[in-house]
């Protein structure tokens, strides 16, 4: 029988036809269903683990005089996937250094040689991940280009200061480097320059 839902086809067949209420009403369900869809997708990602966040308190992350030379010889930081850390080296016989970083990083193996641990995988700008560029000898942002000398400290903008670090010792009995991922330390601020260390090379991110 024909009707308004039925359609007769060319070859015979009777062919219900979509009434215009109908598909409206099915792609609003459907573009709702998406839309919860991917939002449930995203929920699910905030709950899920990342990298690194097993990790807690205090971590040893490897031999200290180990890590200090090859720090030495490749000319770049140690890089801990684990728990977003670049371990770089500083000097505590720098008294700017001494004084805004020789209270919670304690790990130094000799009057010139110290260790770090820096929060490489949160900009303070917009939380991007920071990776080091081997020609400038920086830290450099490829989100917004923000930059930071090797010691994390604020060298241009757009973040407001320098990488976050945690707070690290020297475990006199094993000589292993320690962090102590409960001891997040908020970066220096960009009047903190006490590495004054211009870029040595190329930049890896233009802006």
């Amino acid at each position: 029988m024909d009707g308004p839902y039925v359609k007769r086809s060319e070859n015979g067949w009777d062919l219900p036809t979509v009434a215009r209420r109908s598909f409206l009403r099915t792609s609003l369900f459907g573009a709702v269903g998406v839309g919860l869809g991917g939002f449930g997708l995203a929920s699910l990602g905030f709950l899920w683990p990342r990298p690194g966040d097993e990790l807690v308190g205090e971590v040893p992350l490897g031999d200290a005089a180990s890590l200090a030379a090859l720090i030495r010889t490749e000319r770049a930081p140690v890089r801990v996937p684990e728990g977003g850390i670049s371990i770089v080296l500083w000097d505590p016989a720098n008294e700017a250094a001494m004084q805004n970083y020789g209270t919670d990083h304690q790990a130094v193996l000799d009057a010139e040689t110290a260790l770090m641990a820096l929060n490489s995988q949160d900009c303070p700008h917009l939380g991007c991940a920071v990776p080091w560029c081997q020609s400038s000898q920086w830290f450099e942002c490829p989100c917004h280009g923000s930059r930071y000398n090797r010691w994390g400290e604020w060298v241009g903008d757009p973040a407001p200061r320098g990488l976050d670090r945690y707070a690290s010792s020297l475990d006199d009995g094993t000589g292993q480097f320690v962090v102590d991922l409960g001891a997040y330390i908020t970066g220096p601020a960009r009047t903190s320059n006490a590495l004054q260390q211009p870029a040595e090379g190329k930049a890896c991110v233009d802006v």
